[in-house]
């Protein structure tokens, strides 16, 4: 009985240490940064494909007050500036409903945020309002070990941004 207690106890402390070493590393990687999606909407009012990396809360503002813009702004004014950083990304004009945008993946490639969006589009013959759209997301970002953003899956060239811009 006593060897089998001791057997098992060895195998736990072999199993703790085991996973204790695959949990801690040398403190060098570069994990993936914290990001979520804060809202989305089919219309920001911003007119072209872009990305904004906003600050300050003049910044917000000023993106948030864009005259026939539909967003919840609540979540996006929660944010806390000082622990996270705003990303806008606007998909532009777009001449009817049925455009959505959403964050795919995010990953930090030589000091710059890469971000993968989700772009849907009204599949061909699908009905849809004859409306100019402007379809954009909110993200918020942890700052650190990025400098700039790309986002990929817009259009076939990157949009590129830098914090400030």
């Amino acid at each position: 009985m006593t060897r089998l207690l001791s057997r098992g106890l060895a195998v736990s402390l072999i199993l703790a240490t085991a996973a204790a070493c695959t949990t801690t590393g040398s403190g060098s990687e570069i994990r993936p940064p914290l990001i979520r999606q804060i809202t989305q909407s089919a219309h920001c009012g911003l007119s072209g494909p872009g990305v904004a990396v906003v600050k300050s809360l003049n910044q917000r503002d000023v993106l948030l007050d864009v005259p026939g813009q539909n967003m919840a702004t609540d979540a996006v004014r929660r944010v806390v500036l000082a622990n996270e950083h705003l990303i806008f990304v606007t998909l532009g004009q777009k001449p009817t409903a049925g455009y959505s945008l959403g964050l795919s993946s995010s990953e930090i490639e030589n000091s710059t945020l890469v971000l993968e969006m989700a772009l849907k589009e009204p599949a061909p013959g699908m009905i849809v309002a004859q409306v100019i759209t402007s379809p954009c997301v909110v993200l918020a970002a942890e700052p650190g070990q990025w400098q700039s953003v790309q986002v990929n899956g817009l259009g076939e060239q990157p949009i590129m941004s830098k914090p400030g811009n």
